[in-house]
């Protein structure tokens, strides 16, 4: 049996888990305030656009894999359970960017398939 999941992040969510993981990793971001994302599909990838004080704007180019890598972070920040296994990738759904966690074998299930005895058989 397979499982996917799916989570949800707004934009102003995927801004933050870029900025947090690219400050954690002590990147240089440039010098201003982001003003907007913009989420590109095929393949996924974001573009924040960031102005200075004097009006000046920049852009800031993150993959897909780095933006997996963000919103990964952004839940292991904030407790928000994920399984360690399974493969995860973003996706935009509906205008939404998506972390997406495909496992092969479905929790509670195991590869050997044993038989679950009885309870009365147990002891």
């Amino acid at each position: 049996m397979r499982e996917m999941r799916s989570l949800g992040f707004t934009e102003r969510e995927v801004i933050t888990a870029v900025v947090d993981l690219t400050r954690k990793l002590r990147q240089p971001l440039p010098s201003g305030q982001i003003i907007g994302i913009e989420l590109k599909p095929n393949p996924v990838r974001a573009e924040l656009t960031v102005e200075d004080d004097f009006g000046a704007r920049k852009v800031v180019h993150r993959s897909s894999a780095e933006l997996a890598a963000s919103l990964i972070n952004y839940c292991l920040e904030r407790r928000i359970r994920l399984p360690s296994s399974g493969r995860k990738f973003v996706e935009l759904i509906a205008g939404s960017l998506n972390l997406v966690i495909y496992m092969e074998d479905a929790a509670g299930q195991s590869k050997s398939r044993r038989t679950v005895r009885p309870a009365s058989a147990r002891a």
